[in-house]
């Protein structure tokens, strides 16, 4: 093998999904001023719209503020600038308390690492990269341990769409049979296996 692809949430972090979406949907909407409800209701919408409706051309983020500002109005670059900043602030720092590093899984990423492989992190490309390296740091990482990270403005699919994994392999210059995808959900890390790439479920390192 010669690259390692590894999720996030659930793998190398460890985290109760729920009770963080809950409360990353308050942070955000007690920094917008809006019902987090709502919020929540509609970015998960929007979500799904893009991951359904991906047609290869437009970047995640673009087809995700093309839709959010539909839903809720306003300026593209407005909502642009108000999104960095949140992602900047307290509010969302502030969410760390829910991750806990998955030391048995960074420690495998760093033998491989070690061992002159291709380090991703593939988690599914719905925040920005500045959001992810926020998170990153949250369960003691950093951009550096890996040679690539994707985020919604560089990638044109989510998972569980096999063209994603694709889109990893063009990026790093890899075929899929050189790769392993590291993660916690059969249905969106396993569709890596679509396209040749094996699939290592966390549980089983």
């Amino acid at each position: 093998m010669k690259a390692y692809f590894f999720d996030f949430d659930g793998t190398l972090a460890l985290l109760d999904e729920s009770e963080f979406l809950i409360d990353y949907f308050k942070s955000l909407g007690d920094f917008l001023k809006m019902d987090p409800v709502k919020l929540s209701k509609e970015i998960t919408s929007i979500i799904r719209e893009i991951t359904i409706n991906a047609d290869g051309f437009r970047s995640n983020y673009d087809r995700f503020m093309e839709s959010f500002i539909r839903r809720f109005g306003g300026d593209t670059r407005e909502w642009e600038k108000t999104f960095k900043k949140f992602y900047e602030s307290s509010y969302f720092k502030r969410l760390s308390c829910h991750f806990l590093p998955n030391d048995k899984v960074i420690t495998f990423l760093q033998e491989r690492k070690g061992e002159g492989n291709k380090i991703v992190l593939a988690t599914n490309p719905v925040f920005p990269k500045s959001a992810m390296i926020e998170r990153l740091s949250w369960i003691g990482l950093k951009a550096e341990d890996f040679a690539l990270i994707t985020s919604m403005e560089d990638f044109h699919y989510c998972k569980p769409d096999p063209r994603y994994f694709l889109e990893v392999c063009s990026k790093i210059s890899e075929k899929p049979e050189n790769c392993v995808m590291i993660g916690d959900d059969d249905e969106m890390d396993g569709a890596c296996e679509d396209v040749g790439i094996k699939f290592i479920k966390v549980s089983s390192l």
